[in-house]
């Protein structure tokens, strides 16, 4: 398993791959919400909590509108659009100041739990490619320009 992170290009949408139909398949739906259960736990805790409820009932919606559109995202019924329609990563995280600061956070709690599933490592590289890629979209803070502005208005 290769969980390498590149760097994301701010203002660039790469084009991704959805993962391959085997992920879904060796995981299940079940498995799958347990994984994004496990994951917004550790997310909740880490540096980037503040962007996610603290409220544990709170939290549960989150994760269960969250999962809908992973199961969708790799091959499984379309939960999430029957029930939101089409997704537009930037509208949905522009409320929130994402650096890629934040987005490695991201990955790296996703890492931590992908590590502990047992699953062929061909289905687990997918997903976490599609993941390592499609989360450059949420990145809408440019970490070097908000460092210029605070040195310039310390200046």
């Amino acid at each position: 398993m290769n969980y390498s992170i590149s760097k994301t290009k701010f203002g660039e949408k790469p084009d991704f791959e959805y993962p391959i139909s085997l992920f879904l398949k060796e995981m299940g739906e079940d498995r799958l919400k347990k994984l994004f259960s496990d994951f917004y736990d550790l997310v909740v805790d880490s540096d980037i909590g503040n962007f996610f409820p603290q409220d544990e009932e709170k939290l549960e919606k989150i994760k269960a509108h969250n999962v809908k559109f992973f199961i969708e995202a790799c091959g499984g019924e379309k939960h999430y659009t029957k029930a939101v329609g089409h997704f537009d990563m930037l509208k949905t995280h522009k409320q929130f100041s994402i650096t890629e600061k934040a987005r490695r956070e991201w990955l790296g709690c996703m890492e931590e739990v992908l590590k502990k599933v047992d699953i062929s490592n061909e289905a687990k590289q997918s997903f976490w490619d599609f993941l390592e890629t499609f989360s450059k979209h949420t990145v809408n803070v440019n970490e070097r320009l908000e460092l210029e502005d605070l040195v310039v208005s310390k200046g």
